[in-house]
């Protein structure tokens, strides 16, 4: 997935992101080459197109302490942004607020190889800690398949991967620095300003802007992938069979065509297998298809049902860094809701029904993923292991109609949405899925009490 069309960028940085996203290599680029912190009349947009800001000031800093003085000087809502992959509008600020891009402060700051830790900026993307972390001999726990999102903006949000025994990526956080409303640096942990960690770790923004986080990790390892291709049905059933039996196994299933992409992955200590050379463009097929079905929907279930003609059964062996991450270059819009996991394939049953007596006009699968309980205040996961449920639809097509018609369905299984995912939920529905929410907003009150960090998105859900 290409880095996203952000006009907040200015334009000689703009122009490098572009020629670097080309190679992979935005998001690894070492301290110092970005821009400093300045104020330019900018607008902003995340990946999909989907929100947008014109701000009276974007900021750069390059330092806690840039970052600092900027949110000491700024003017009106404060919101950060990092990778610009949340679909809600986490980021987007009014016309007189200030963005804060935390792209400059990015890489590995500090480890301690005993406890196998390790301390980013918050500004890293998440493709460039394998490689950093390889080198000095670790491995993240687990991550999600889209490796461009910033680490800030990926806790800040709960992002996870899957597997039934492992947590999403705040739940393995150690310690955080953040800079607060009045301009303060603090240090927090387990043992050190513990609710303001606690609360902090699922912040969605609205506590501070994150300058570094310490994730535990463990040793560097390799993964086996196996992707299969099956009946929908089947692969319900595979599920049923298997979920135990895997590190990772999810599948991403087409509603019309009775088509469903397993991917099963497992810890291996075999050599890597050889890169496989695509023999198409598969996101070029992708974006065919989803505009085909786009344009003429009677289509749409036998282009569904001939996807296997174009994803061969694989198998390959990597670095755990490079067979997490997929490459999604083609843009849409995403709810995910996390069900009660016993309850996950009767959720996921009911929703491949829902879209098919409304011949709901969608051309993307469905992924479905599990991932283990956590303690973190505002995770989707917090006190129940749960199965994740991702929607995604094409940004030509309005998604509201399908997004409305699913969404009552996850909140009849007590869902709770992705932060970063679109979702119409506000603060009664969720204080009655968060039991630590009233705890949340306590420390959020402290943290920032003039509301400096609250934009219209997260009044509506904290406050609303």
């Amino acid at each position: 997935m290409p880095p996203p069309a952000n006009s907040g960028f200015l334009p000689e940085r703009r122009r490098l992101l572009k020629h670097l996203g080309n190679l992979g290599l935005a998001s690894i680029l070492p301290l110092g080459t970005f821009i400093p912190a300045t104020a330019r009349s900018e607008t902003w947009q995340n990946w999909s197109g989907g929100q947008k800001a014109s701000p009276a000031h974007i900021l750069y800093p390059d330092s806690e302490e840039a970052l600092s003085r900027g949110i000491r000087q700024a003017q009106g809502t404060i919101r950060a942004f990092g990778g610009g992959h949340s679909y809600s509008a986490v980021v987007p600020v009014p016309a007189n607020g200030t963005l804060i891009s935390l792209e400059a402060m990015n890489g590995l700051v500090s480890h301690d190889a005993s406890r196998l830790t390790a301390t980013f900026f918050a500004g890293t993307r998440i493709a460039a800690t394998g490689p950093a972390l390889k080198g000095i001999g670790q491995g993240l726990l687990n991550q999600p398949d889209i490796d461009l999102q910033s680490l800030g903006g990926a806790i800040s949000t709960a992002t996870h991967g899957n597997g039934r025994q492992l947590r999403c990526l705040s739940a393995n956080i150690t310690a955080l620095r953040l800079v607060l409303a009045d301009g303060s640096i603090v240090s927090c942990s387990p043992e050190n300003n513990r609710d303001l960690f606690e609360a902090a770790r699922v912040g969605v923004g609205s506590i501070g802007v994150l300058s570094q986080i310490t994730l535990q990790n463990r040793a560097a390892y390799r993964l086996r992938e196996q992707v299969t291709v099956l009946p929908t049905d089947e692969a319900v059933m595979l599920m049923q069979k298997e979920r135990d039996q895997h590190r990772h196994i999810e599948f991403f299933a087409f509603p019309h065509g009775n088509r469903a992409l397993v991917k099963r992955i497992n810890l291996t200590t075999s050599p890597p297998t050889a890169p496989i050379e695509p023999s198409i463009d598969e996101n070029a097929l992708v974006e065919f298809a989803a505009e085909s079905a786009r344009k003429w929907p009677w289509i749409n279930p036998y282009l569904q049902q001939v996807v296997g003609m174009f994803v061969a059964d694989t198998v390959r062996i990597a670095d755990s860094f490079a067979i997490f991450p997929s490459v999604r270059a083609v843009q849409v819009n995403e709810m995910e809701y996390s069900v009660p996991a016993e309850h996950g394939l009767e959720c996921f049953e009911e929703i491949i029904a829902t879209i098919r007596k409304h011949d709901v006009p969608v051309f993307f699968p469905l992924e479905f993923r599990y991932t283990k309980s956590d303690d973190c205040w505002l995770s989707p996961f917090y006190g129940r292991d749960s199965a994740s449920i991702s929607l995604h639809q094409y940004h030509k097509q309005d998604y509201r109609p399908y997004f409305n018609l699913i969404e009552p369905i996850f909140q009849r299984y007590k869902g709770r949405p992705h932060w970063g995912k679109l979702h119409t939920l506000q603060a009664r529905q969720l204080r009655e899925l968060y039991p630590k929410f009233d705890d949340f907003l306590r420390i959020r009150t402290q943290a920032d009490p003039q509301g400096r960090f609250l934009n219209n998105h997260a009044r509506a859900i904290f406050l609303g």
